[in-house]
């Protein structure tokens, strides 16, 4: 956490290197119930991933209530 947002980075390889970290965020995320999530479409955009690409990695995401994903991840 840095602020109100949370990074999870996504330019140094593939889909593989990220998951970890997207684990680690839906950790975090269930032991602070007091906060809320608004997922973007990471690694979409310069990263260079298709939404089909990164979404299965959120699957654990979609149980856990202050977190909120894109419609293309859901």
């Amino acid at each position: 956490m840095m602020g109100p947002s949370y990074a999870i980075p996504t330019m140094q390889g593939g889909v593989e290197t990220i998951k970890p970290y997207v684990d680690e965020f839906i950790d975090f995320a269930r032991s602070r119930p007091d906060l809320f999530f608004y997922v973007t479409r990471i690694g979409c955009g310069i990263a260079g991933f298709a939404d089909a690409e990164i979404a299965p990695l959120f699957a654990a995401a979609r149980a856990v209530p202050n977190i909120c994903l894109p419609e293309s991840f859901a």
